[in-house]
């Protein structure tokens, strides 16, 4: 195999590498993101419930409302009872509080209700709460590893950018142009060995000028199909 080949095969290693590594490190960011959107969407929900509550409060604080005005109104109506001198007046007051009475057990059972509902609103701001405790704390732990873990992949990266650069000098140029275009358009994979006589880039089968051209081990040669780069498997080139 030439060396101009060879070249090319490390460059394409490194090169899937270092594509390998930057798409990790952009998905160790998404990390601390996708924790971060998560605890917005909490505390999003925690101020919802918080508005529930107050509105519940506000519910609750009119029923007692009402309820005082009614155990006025029936204090007030004892107190006329009092004061009455026939059985008529007095019945007819006795019945005016009873019904007085039935709606005040009508609104106490209401208030109570409503109270319960209150508490559970509140036990579960509580419980958002400690969520929303528990995944700040998460995502501390997270944005720590991710900080190693970059440091990690930025050394990597730049390592692999000067293997880059270093076996780039040794292509010619008009023949790493090619490459480069190649790497853009055919998913990073630009220089493919041909096997059985057929492109491993496109699975098409080569010429017997090009598979000549191969085993000359001079220059470079180019998927007439696709446009790749070919190279011989040392099986086939033995062969």
């Amino acid at each position: 195999m030439n060396e101009g080949i060879e070249a090319l095969r490390r460059l394409q290693s490194i090169d899937t590498q270092l594509k390998r590594v930057e798409g990790d490190k952009l998905y160790r960011s998404y990390d601390v993101q996708k924790k971060q959107n998560q605890i917005q969407q909490k505390k999003a929900e925690l101020t919802k419930i918080a508005e529930e509550i107050k509105g519940s409060q506000k519910k609750v604080g009119a029923k007692e409302l009402d309820l005082k005005s009614i155990e006025a109104e029936i204090d007030k109506l004892k107190s006329q009872m009092n004061q009455v001198k026939t059985n008529k007046e007095f019945s007819a007051l006795k019945t005016e509080i009873a019904g007085k009475e039935a709606d005040k057990s009508v609104l106490e059972d209401e208030i109570l209700t409503m109270m319960t509902k209150h508490e559970e609103m509140q036990q579960r701001y509580k419980s958002f709460e400690k969520e929303i405790a528990h995944e700040e704390s998460q995502l501390r732990e997270i944005q720590k590893q991710v900080e190693t873990d970059l440091k990690v992949m930025e050394s990597e990266i730049v390592e692999l950018r000067k293997k880059h650069n270093e076996y780039a000098t040794l292509i010619e140029q008009d023949t790493l142009q090619h490459y480069n275009r190649l790497v853009k358009h055919k998913d990073a994979v630009a220089v493919v060995g041909v096997v059985n006589k057929v492109c491993q880039g496109c699975f098409m089968s080569i010429t017997s000028q090009i598979l000549n051209q191969l085993m000359s081990g001079k220059g470079i040669t180019f998927c007439h199909s696709c446009g790749r780069i070919l190279y011989l498997d040392d099986d086939e080139e033995g062969g």
